[in-house]
């Protein structure tokens, strides 16, 4: 029966991911040979694993059509010594490197056995379009419990001081914005994001984005990510509240948690003195609270010399279930 399905079609294996302090985690399954894929999806994100660029490049309309946030898609190694090679999609793009899909591929890959890790801490490598980068699997015995995901050592792009315009692109007062504390500024650890801080956590609650003035406020810093946030935080045990600025087209909406932007934020909030590194710190960031899923990520922030040279996000992950899915090759 199952050589009959193939030969119809690509077999497909999918399933789900809950991550635990990260919100909605992904996940995916190594394969049993290079001509089949894993898919695992839940109600945000979706992970599968092909065989060779020819599957992707018909599952990459996967996203669009399933109006999921993120799709990766793990693929055959092209150099030595990463563990895999992922990429990852958004509904309009393939972005260089994500929180929530590298946390979550690991911990399945690492639940599946795919990794040959030992109990205690280990550390892997995944290739991403943003570069290889570290990633640190903590296993119990033979389970493994926590991911942490490295991010490049931030680049601190330009600021932007103009209440009236930030206010505007928010659709908030220019006296709810924090400006004395921090300018706006983009930060890029691997993706670069708009951070802009506002007074509290109302403020934080009223944010609208407004698209016009989004779209001429990112044609002057580069990129059309923004994230807003605030120290006025609900839990005291967190250093920031954070709040993704949905407008356009990136994803389907508002993300309710947003690994690679609570990376910019914890290394900008260090490198500007807000929190301090001696020469590690490691905070707590919540955010989702606005769309009704709040979560808290773990940050790990490293520096040297007065500057930040690793940040790393992630928490646990825990596979919830799994199932099939069948595509029919017409080809």
């Amino acid at each position: 029966m199952r050589e009959e399905r193939e030969s119809a079609g690509e077999y497909v294996r999918h399933g789900t991911a809950r991550d635990d302090d990260c919100a909605d985690a992904d996940v995916a399954v190594p394969p049993h040979n290079r001509e089949t894929f894993s898919v695992f999806a839940n109600a945000a994100r979706t992970c599968m694993w092909c065989g060779g660029p020819q599957h992707c490049s018909v599952l990459a309309k996967r996203p669009s059509s399933s109006a999921m946030i993120e799709t990766t898609f793990v693929l055959p190694l092209q150099r030595k010594g990463p563990a895999a090679r992922l990429r990852i999609f958004t509904i309009d793009r393939e972005l260089p490197m994500a929180g929530h899909p590298v946390v979550g591929t690991a911990y399945a890959l690492a639940v599946t056995r795919a990794l040959e890790l030992r109990a205690g801490r280990n550390q892997v490598s995944f290739e991403l379009g943003a570069g290889v980068l570290p990633v640190v699997i903590d296993v119990d015995g033979e389970v493994p419990t926590t991911v942490f995901m490295t991010q490049n050592a931030p680049q601190l792009g330009c600021t932007v001081t103009d209440g009236n315009a930030l206010a505007a692109a928010l659709s908030l007062a220019p006296d709810q914005l924090d400006l004395d504390t921090l300018p706006a500024r983009v930060v890029d650890t691997g993706i670069p994001w708009f951070l802009i801080p506002v007074r509290d956590q109302r403020a934080l609650r009223q944010v609208r984005a407004d698209a016009r003035a989004c779209s001429a406020l990112a044609a002057q810093v580069g990129t059309d990510l923004f994230h807003a946030f605030t120290q006025d935080t609900g839990d005291p045990g967190c250093a920031v509240r954070t709040r993704h600025v949905w407008w356009g087209t990136v994803t389907p909406g508002e993300d309710p948690v947003t690994g690679s932007a609570i990376g910019c934020i914890a290394a900008y909030l260090v490198d500007a003195g807000v929190l301090l590194a001696a020469p590690e710190a490691e905070l707590l960031i919540e955010q989702g609270h606005e769309v009704g899923r709040p979560g808290q990520v773990t940050a790990r922030v490293l520096t040297s010399g007065g500057k930040v040279t690793r940040v790393q996000v992630g928490g646990r992950a825990v596979h919830v279930g799994n199932g099939e899915l069948w595509l029919r090759d017409d080809s």
